[in-house]
């Protein structure tokens, strides 16, 4: 009989785990700091009537270093329309997130486009359910989750992603 209870907790602890936020959910609204300056904060809510990509990140994440890059780019080509990227680092030290973006700079010759957010505590992430680093969601201008991505997006991801932001930018 225990290794039964063991078992079904275990089962429903994977499965809240597993859960997170879903497409179609609505997005979780935050208020938290500006990774430059402590004194600006942000809130989901900023960015209604834009399309928005958060991003989910840790200095430490190999896959976070790959495509970072990758929206550095994709800010830039979207800076004259209705998308953000909203990038929330999750390090307990935020000057090894600021040194992360610093080098990104360097590698792409571009300015950080976006906003950045630090969220020390992660409460976030644990909000979200955040499973794997990174994670980001693309969400539409009402504030509804469209899309989840697991993981690092690749050049190639990223085209498909672009078709998705246009189409919600028509929206």
């Amino acid at each position: 009989m225990k290794k039964i209870a063991v078992l079904i907790f275990a089962f429903l602890l994977s499965s809240s785990l597993l859960a997170g936020v879903k497409s179609g959910s609505q997005a979780i609204d935050f208020k938290l700091p500006d990774l430059y300056d402590e004194k600006k904060s942000y809130a989901m809510s900023d960015f209604k009537g834009e399309v928005v990509l958060l991003n989910i990140w840790a200095s430490w994440c190999s896959g976070c270093k790959a495509e970072m890059p990758e929206f550095f780019h994709l800010q830039e080509e979207y800076k004259d329309k209705k998308f953000k990227i909203v990038t929330v680092s999750v390090d307990g030290d935020k000057e090894k997130s600021i040194k992360f973006l610093q080098g990104t700079e360097k590698e792409t010759g571009l300015k950080n486009p976006f906003v950045s957010i630090w969220n020390e505590d992660k409460s976030l992430a644990q909000a979200y359910g955040v499973r794997a680093m990174p994670t980001s969601y693309l969400i539409d201008k009402n504030g509804k989750i469209s899309k989840v991505i697991f993981g690092s997006l690749s050049k190639k991801a990223i085209l498909g992603l672009k078709e998705d932001i246009n189409s919600l930018i028509k929206e």
